[in-house]
């Protein structure tokens, strides 16, 4: 496994799979599905914006999922119902999905920012290479590649993951849309991994 991938796969971690994991070490602590899912929530929300400070600047992707954090967040306190806290995360992942798939429309694929964002979380050489090729023409068909498929990959988990909440008891939908979003993303970081090997090897022959 290449730095890279590695640092992809941490930062994907940190950036989704820590909220599950705190949504699971909650629920095991007996806090209820609606307090778990909160906590989770909220602890999405603090890695975000704390990377953004790390950094030291707030990038097109980092401003993407801080809006969408808060917006979300701040539905779920209004209204107090557990469900549309749990439906937040569907539709949130949904809005993901058809940024994504907008972006391309754009010109500006959000893939690209994402891509950056791990570079320069990389540092180093990783991040001098990434911006010296940022640029190249077979890269950016790249960055549209992947944008296209992670955003029609997520709108399709998330529209089964909003019919879950709102056709199952609370605690089984809770306990289902955590699964699938962990399947969803594992099938998508697994397809880039595959697709990212594939490509290099193409680039170099």
């Amino acid at each position: 496994m290449t730095k890279s991938t590695r640092t992809m796969i941490t930062t994907m971690f940190l950036d989704v799979g820590l909220s599950v994991v705190v949504y699971y070490a909650a629920n095991l602590l007996g806090a209820s599905a609606y307090v778990s899912l909160l906590a989770g929530t909220i602890v999405a929300g603090l890695r975000t914006i704390w990377v953004a400070v790390a950094q030291r600047r707030i990038d097109l992707f980092s401003s993407f999922l801080v809006l969408l954090f808060g917006l979300g967040l701040g539905l779920s306190f209004l209204t107090g119902d557990p469900r549309l806290l749990l439906a937040k995360e569907s539709v949130t992942t949904f809005c993901a999905g058809v940024a994504l798939v907008g972006s391309c429309v754009l010109g500006r694929p959000l893939a690209y920012y994402a891509a950056r964002r791990l570079a320069h979380s990389a540092g180093g050489a990783r991040q001098r290479e990434f911006d010296a090729t940022a640029q190249n023409a077979t890269l950016r068909r790249r960055w549209y590649q992947i944008s296209l498929v992670w955003g029609a990959g997520l709108t399709a988990d998330s529209v089964l993951r909003i019919v879950g909440v709102y056709t199952l008891p609370f605690d089984t939908a809770a306990a289902f849309s955590q699964a699938l979003m962990v399947v969803a993303f594992a099938g998508l970081i697994g397809w880039t991994v595959v697709t990212k090997r594939r490509f290099e090897q193409a680039a170099q022959g």
